[in-house]
C-alpha cells in the first residue's frame, strides 16, 4: 500500500493504534522466546496464559485483519 500510494498519513488515534500493535508484537515475541528458553523446566507452561492474554489484546486492535487490509482500514479511518 505505501509503495503504491506513498506515505501513510494516519490520524493521531490510528498512529497510536499502530504503535500499540507494534508494541504487542514485541511483547509476544519476547514471551515466546522466554517460553522456549524454559522448554525443559516447570515454568514452560506458565507463559501460555500470558501469551493468550496478549494475543487477545492484539486481536482486539487488529480485528484479525491481514496487514494490508488493516493498513487500508487505518488509512480510511484517518480521512
Amino acid at each position: 500500500m505505501t509503495k503504491e500510494q506513498g506515505r501513510l498519513n494516519l490520524s493521531t488515534m490510528q498512529f497510536q493504534r499502530l504503535m500499540n500493535i507494534v508494541h504487542l508484537e514485541g511483547v509476544l515475541f519476547g514471551l515466546h522466546k522466554a517460553k522456549e528458553a524454559n522448554k525443559d523446566k516447570q515454568e514452560y507452561h506458565k507463559y501460555d496464559i500470558l501469551i493468550f492474554k496478549e494475543e487477545l489484546k492484539l486481536a482486539e486492535l487488529t480485528g484479525d485483519l491481514t496487514p494490508d487490509l488493516l493498513l487500508k482500514e487505518m488509512a480510511q479511518c484517518s480521512d
